[in-house]
């Protein structure tokens, strides 16, 4: 996973969290402290394995805490790949263009593995078919929301289709709330 997402759940747990949180999560996750830097890549299973010890620390489910964690992160994605989404996009725009953002930040860096994605807009709403090995759907959803928020606006997500119901990926529909 992009170190991006390791360097803001940092942030995110020193934000929301008590102080000398980060630590000790690190250590019941089993994980040794590394600096982590946003243009290098980590495993995966070190965002999931804080992502349970900040659920179980915290009595919130994984998927709640992968939500908040994904508004959180959103500003700082659209900020370290800025060259890939333009300014006049709004929240719906940014969505149904993920193809091609993920083409290009693929393009940028061979290490980077961002989900398989397919969208379909259809006037105010787009259907964005989710599929990953990663299960972080919820993650999605929170990114999604964030992008509404950076861009002022918001939107609604319905999540009829997904890989923790038993389905074969996820779909989620945004539209504008």
């Amino acid at each position: 996973m992009h170190g991006i997402i390791h360097k803001s759940l940092k942030e995110y747990v020193e934000a929301r969290l008590n102080d000398g949180s980060w630590e000790d999560l690190l250590d019941e996750a089993g994980i040794e402290p590394k600096l982590y830097l946003p243009v290098s890549h980590y495993p995966d299973e070190e965002v999931t394995g804080i992502v349970t010890v900040i659920a179980d620390n915290t009595g919130r489910s994984e998927r709640a805490v992968q939500r908040d964690f994904g508004a959180y992160l959103a500003p700082e994605l659209l900020d370290t790949f800025k060259a890939h989404v333009r300014d006049e996009w709004d929240t719906l725009d940014t969505i149904a263009q993920l193809e091609t953002v993920y083409e290009g930040i693929e393009g940028s860096n061979d290490d980077t593995t961002p989900p398989d994605v397919e969208t379909r807009r259809d006037g105010d709403a787009v259907t964005v078919a989710y599929h990953s090995d990663r299960e972080l759907c919820a993650l999605a959803e929170g990114i999604i929301q964030g992008i509404a928020e950076v861009n002022g606006e918001e939107v609604a997500i319905d999540h009829p289709v997904c890989v923790h119901e038993g389905d074969g990926h996820c779909e989620l529909t945004v539209t504008r709330a």
